[in-house]
């Protein structure tokens, strides 16, 4: 009794630390207004409004027509949410907000529970602070970062906690929860079956090696591998469940038992698809393109910045706060497989972790609990090596705080101006500034957004980049042809429509791909391009379309254009400027976008000087201006364009005094549909019609 209560006491201790921690965010957050609506602060992760839309769908019955929200039961994160919206009365736009908070700083529990199961609850309330808000993990979970991340992490070390606990004690029990808890994070994690998979094979490998003649080690397979199978997780319950009753109550003779165990892994094997879908993983994370049927399309992976590669010590700091840290944390690892062997099921959250230096910071999330608990296990072995008794707790104590330190700075900022800190910010980072995000949104483009809400159909479609799909469906209430989840060969239509100095081929193939997707429910792309399993001529298909009349439609389709793409529109370009035939990329276009300065009486685009007497760019030796426009807004919101030009060629200018910036690009960037639609408002008035004008956003109906 008396552990009992100095478990739930360190618990407690342990989930209050790590839940204030994740609440820093609106300390910040909660004084800006743009960052509210309904009264409600926003959550600042786009993934969220996937969820949140999902969630919708069950509460409200929104998003009916929405092709990527069919299956909605089957996203754990979703269907928690809309429950307990129902249920406790809060809404999805609350339960979004603090959801991350609540759910991730639950990884406590199994941590602090594995260090009781091995006698040393120290060990694991240390490591419990240390993983609570380590770099990675506080980054993916801080309060409004709402995404399956909060399960990402912590239902691992609850499956961890049951194999471990299974195998000390021989326990079948705890396999049954290992089993049920393996079922349901894919449910709530939609990417988790590499994981369990990975952790659910080093179980039996671990076994085999080490209890080969264990009876209890057949019993175990056979569970662990049924609750592993890809059927169905109702059936896979049932059917996990009937399995424990069975083996509980039935003597069955060891050789059959072998001969259980090997069917179940074999049917576990078969059904599962267990290399591909991990392969599938790698290949995914480090593949520049993606061929189909021979045309070469851009990989989305390449270009999004959390799966992109970095540096080795930003994956340590990542993973435990600093360099100093992985270091102990690896040395602890061994140690603690040494010591006990039954760690190494552990391995592939380490390897998962470390798949970062490939795959991107995104991964490095997994490998963050673990390794809490293996560098403070370092100290703990340090400990016991000292004669002294009151080394025994001291050198554990002192070495959390000394690993704890960089992940709070990390959180709060400390010695931002510190050059004595920054010299060892590689090894050891203090010096750091708060970790402060943005919400996905502001209110002035939700406010766009819900005005179209009341106008739009659920049937229409809105096209534009796809970080804004979900945040679209959910605010709007129409459906996108790419997304968050989507982002896949379609990408190159989009970017065509958005780049193209041919208004005529963007609305013809908006209206074409909308009208192919509503019918087939497939990637359209390929079916534009590919006949009969071979490539058609790209660039020939286009010229055709943009001379085709375009399909009568029974729904509207909308362009959306964020003030905000124009930070990412390079990035959009590159989908497009390319021969998929042949893979070849097509010589980058120069666009560059910065702040407007005055300094001395010089005008500056960034740190680039503008002679405008000479309508020169002062770089090397001079670039000429073309042509230079200044755009500003009316009392309305409408843009005012004035233009002159300077010199028969050379890049152009667009000064954008409201916005405090300028671009500087070159005429296939001046002439594309973004900006001639967005910047100039100039577009064919018979093919599209202006819905919503403002400063932030601006959204055209094609007709």
């Amino acid at each position: 009794m008396k552990e009992n209560k100095l478990t739930l006491i360190y618990i407690a201790i342990a989930y209050i630390f790590v839940f204030v921690f994740h609440l820093y965010w609106l300390s910040w957050a909660g004084k800006i207004p743009e960052f509210y609506w309904n009264g409600q602060l926003m959550i600042n992760n786009v993934d969220g409004y996937f969820y949140g839309s999902g969630a919708q769908k069950i509460v409200d019955g929104a998003h009916e027509y929405n092709p990527r929200l069919q299956n909605v039961w089957g996203y754990g994160t979703a269907v928690i949410t809309a429950y307990l919206s129902k249920f406790f009365h809060i809404s999805i736009d609350t339960l979004m907000l603090y959801l991350p908070a609540i759910v991730s700083s639950l990884v406590v529990i199994p941590i602090i529970l594995i260090g009781r199961l091995y006698n040393n609850i120290l060990w694991g309330f240390l490591a419990a602070l240390i993983a609570g808000i380590g770099w990675s993990y506080y980054n993916r979970t801080l309060v409004g970062y709402y995404d399956t991340d909060m399960f990402a992490a912590m239902l691992p070390m609850f499956i961890l906690y049951f194999i471990l606990y299974s195998i000390k004690n021989r326990d079948l029990f705890f396999a049954l929860l290992a089993g049920i808890t393996a079922i349901i994070y894919p449910w709530a994690y939609d990417q988790g079956l590499s994981i369990v998979y990975a952790m659910g094979i080093m179980a039996f490998l671990y076994l085999l090696v080490f209890n080969l003649k264990d009876e209890f080690t057949y019993k175990f397979i056979v569970l662990l591998s049924i609750s592993l199978m890809a059927v169905n997780p109702f059936v896979k319950t049932i059917l996990t469940i009937g399995l424990y009753w069975f083996l509980s109550n039935k003597k069955i003779e060891f050789k059959y038992l072998q001969v259980l165990a090997g069917v179940g892994f074999v049917l576990f094997f078969m059904t599962g698809n267990v290399f591909g879908i991990i392969l599938h993983k790698i290949f995914a994370y480090s593949t520049k393109t993606t061929a189909v049927e021979g045309l070469k399309f851009l990989n989305v992976n390449t270009t999004v910045s959390e799966a992109g590669k970095i540096p080795w010590y930003i994956v340590f700091d990542r993973i435990i706060g600093s360099s100093v840290g992985i270091v102990i944390a690896v040395i602890g690892y061994i140690l603690l497989v040494k010591r006990h062997k039954e760690f190494i099921i552990a391995l592939p959250l380490w390897g998962v972790g470390f798949f970062a230096f490939f795959g991107g910071l995104r991964f490095t999330v997994y490998a963050v609990p673990i390794a809490a608990m293996s560098a403070v296990y370092f100290f703990f072995w340090l400990a016991k090596k000292s004669k002294d008794k009151r080394y025994k707790i001291t050198i554990p104590v002192l070495g959390t705080i000394i690993l704890l330190a960089p992940n709070i700075t990390h959180i709060l900022g400390c010695c931002e101006d510190s050059k004595i800190l920054s010299k060892i910010e590689k090894i050891y980072p203090l010096k750091s500034y708060p970790y402060l995000v943005p919400t996905t949104l502001r209110a002035s483009e939700v406010e766009v957004l819900d005005r179209l809400k009341k106008t739009a159909s659920p049937k229409d479609y809105a096209l534009t980049w796809w970080d804004y799909g979900y945040p679209i469906w959910y605010y709007a209430n129409v459906n996108t042809l790419i997304d968050g989840g989507k982002h896949n060969e379609d990408n190159f239509l989009v970017s065509k429509i958005l780049t193209s100095q041919n208004q005529r081929l963007s609305a013809n193939l908006a209206k074409i791909s909308i009208k192919k997707y509503v019918e087939t429910n497939k990637t359209v792309a390929p079916q534009l391009f590919i006949k009969d399993s071979k490539p058609l001529n790209v660039e020939e298909c286009l010229k055709k379309i943009s001379k085709e009349k375009p399909p009568k439609l029974d729904r509207n389709v909308y362009l959306i254009l964020p003030y905000r793409m124009f930070n990412i529109f390079p990035t959009v370009t590159s989908f497009s400027n390319r021969n998929l035939n042949t893979g070849e990329v097509y010589p980058p276009h120069f666009f560059y976008k910065a702040s407007l300065l005055k300094r001395g009486g010089r005008l500056y685009i960034g740190e680039i000087p503008f002679n405008l007497e000479k309508g020169v760019l002062e770089i090397q030796e001079g670039i000429p201006v073309k042509e230079i426009a200044v755009v500003t807004l009316s009392k309305n919101g409408k843009n005012i364009v004035k233009r002159q030009t300077l010199h028969p060629k050379g890049l152009n200018v667009i000064i954008l005094p409201n916005y405090g910036e300028a671009l500087i690009l070159d005429d296939f960037y001046y002439n594309s549909l973004f900006v001639k639609m967005f910047l100039f408002e100039e577009y064919d008035k018979n093919l599209f019609e202006p819905v919503i004008i403002t400063p932030f956003m601006k959204i055209y109906k094609i007709k």
